[in-house]
């Protein structure tokens, strides 16, 4: 995936993902633009690491890479998420929600005191599709979306909930996975969908 004008210098969470995605199994490279901000190509071979991170700085990308280390769980690789307790206050117990998700699949995680921990799930055991509960909460519904990818079948119960930050989530994810179609992907499935409507 190759993401223009992305800025050389920010504060903004996403930034994170230059450090994260590396550490759950992708590559990352920014490649410097004449305007000053940066061309950056994400890439990976579908096989997925376990991540032991801090996401004190930055709680709101938590749920999305729940979702990546969830899906590093069937690939056998455990993870822990630190520093995110603050999540229990948001839109949701977002740590409750993330772990009552994770299980509705398959998956096989538990809350600490201060965050997530994520069993690598034993050889021959898979995750398997649901439909997930988004809770009323944005970051919830994009945790689905991402678990989607990798667990064909899996639909949403509420995507409208995406509308308080990106109205026009549901027709860019779709415009998203239909340009990534000739490309390497987790799961060949179709894209997570309110009550499996494509």
């Amino acid at each position: 995936m190759r993401v223009p004008d992305w800025p050389a210098e920010t504060t903004q969470a996403g930034d994170a993902w230059r450090s994260l995605l590396p550490c759950l199994g992708g590559q990352v490279s920014a490649e410097p633009q004449p305007n000053g901000s940066l061309v950056l190509t994400a890439s990976g071979t579908g096989r997925l690491c376990g991540i032991d991170a801090d996401l004190s700085a930055v709680g709101e990308l938590a749920p999305s890479v729940a979702a990546l280390a969830l899906l590093a769980s069937a690939q056998g690789h455990a993870s822990r998420l630190r520093g995110i307790a603050h999540l229990r206050g948001h839109e949701t117990n977002r740590l409750e929600a993330l772990v009552t998700e994770m299980r509705r699949v398959g998956g096989r995680a538990r809350q600490t005191e201060d965050g997530i921990e994520i069993e690598a799930l034993p050889a021959g055991a898979s995750l398997h599709p649901a439909e997930l509960h988004a809770y009323a909460d944005h970051r919830m519904a994009t945790f689905a979306a991402l678990v989607g990818l990798g667990v064909p079948g899996t639909t949403l119960d509420d995507v409208a909930c995406t509308s308080k930050t990106l109205p026009d989530f549901p027709a860019m994810w779709s415009r998203l996975l239909t340009v990534g179609a000739g490309t390497s992907r987790l799961g060949t499935g179709s894209p997570t969908s309110p009550r499996g409507e494509a």
